[in-house]
């Protein structure tokens, strides 16, 4: 019997979703047939274009990407009118992350709260990315949580010269400090990521250390401003928007990765995709003691403590661990050890394994 697997994904086909979504089909075996829907823009005319799309292919199952209303109204009138089983996957505690970053009127966040806890009452299923929220979903009594984090695709991975851009960019004979992100501010915290690589440097003015921040967004600019008033916008590349396929050569640029994750719950249900992606380089990695960074990490790179949501006191602390790897060269050569738990944690043929396993498991109860 042919099965028919239905994702609704709340991005574009070439957004971190999207991909996601992509990586576990390519893995089900062939007993899958397999439909994919993307939300277009405008957002909201993808809930009758989703709909309209699993009333003609008559899934076993939808699969939501990620709680936003396109998908998960979609997704819930699906299910009214099919029967079919409903899965949601996320990464994040969704109200309690649009509340945190102060960007969002009382009635947006009301929505994204009455959207978040419909996809949570009526999936069959709930797929989280990190382990602490699959535990506080099920102290909450919530039941059907599994935790599939996010991944990386090995295979995709290439080590590559990067000689000549380290040339272009002015990093030969320095120790490179990088971070891979969206730039989005918060007003409210005065922060994103990469706001503590810049805090950090500004103790570290006579050290050959330099900084690659590779990603766009509205916080550039106020992090290229912080950077001219502390001195060290010299010793900061930003490259803007980097094309996936080109993203090794900047990540091979880097000798050490940062992964900052606040200290609160929005944090603790945390993977993030880039803490595969840095591991599955080989990067020396220094992270917040948050998340799933603190289960995977402590053996190939450096836990810091972190204290709320924006710790003032972190970029201190983070200087002073880069002091440490630039006079200790040799605790940056974990490159095999990084690898192994990138394959061990994070590898999509292993993640997608289990996908299909929750996948049977939903279709037989239907049977």
């Amino acid at each position: 019997m042919l099965l028919k697997l239905m994702f609704f994904v709340n991005s574009a086909e070439s957004e971190a979703a999207g991909i996601r979504a992509k990586l576990f089909a390519e893995r089900l075996s062939s007993r899958w047939e397999i439909c994919f829907n993307y939300r277009p823009v405008p957002k909201w005319k993808g809930i009758v274009t989703f709909v309209r799309s699993a009333l003609h292919f008559r899934p076993h199952i939808i699969y939501v990407m990620d709680t936003a209303y396109t998908g998960v109204l979609a997704g819930y009138m699906a299910k009214k009118l099919l029967g079919c089983k409903l899965i949601t996957d996320t990464g994040d505690v969704a109200y309690e992350l649009a509340k945190s970053t102060g960007n969002y009127s009382q009635q947006q966040l009301a929505l994204i709260h009455w959207v978040e806890q419909l996809a949570i009452a009526y999936s069959d299923c709930l797929i989280v990315r990190g382990s602490y929220h699959q535990n506080w979903l099920e102290k909450q009594g919530i039941q059907n949580v599994f935790f599939v984090p996010d991944g990386v695709k090995l295979s995709s991975i290439k080590s590559v010269d990067v000689t000549s851009l380290k040339t272009e960019l002015g990093l030969i004979h320095h120790l490179v400090v990088g971070v891979v992100g969206t730039l989005t501010w918060s007003d409210k915290h005065q922060m994103c990521y990469g706001w503590d690589i810049i805090e950090a440097l500004s103790f570290l003015k006579d050290l050959p250390i330099k900084a690659l921040i590779v990603g766009d967004g509205n916080g550039r600019s106020i992090l290229q401003s912080r950077a001219e008033e502390l001195g060290v916008a010299d010793r900061v590349i930003f490259t803007g928007q980097i094309p996936y396929d080109e993203l090794s050569r900047y990540l091979c640029a880097m000798d050490i990765c940062v992964s900052t994750q606040s200290n609160d719950l929005v944090g603790m249900v945390r993977t993030t995709g880039k803490l595969p992606l840095y591991l599955a380089y080989g990067k020396y990695v220094i992270a917040t003691d948050v998340g799933e960074a603190k289960k995977v990490l402590p053996a190939v790179g450096c836990l810091l403590p972190y204290d709320g949501v924006r710790d003032n006191h972190h970029p201190f602390r983070l200087a002073q661990q880069l002091k440490k790897l630039l006079a200790q060269p040799k605790l940056l050569e974990i490159t095999e050890p990084a690898k192994q738990v990138a394959r061990s944690h994070f590898d999509y043929d292993l993640l997608a394994s289990k996908v299909e396993r929750i996948c049977c498991d939903l279709v037989k109860l239907n049977s």
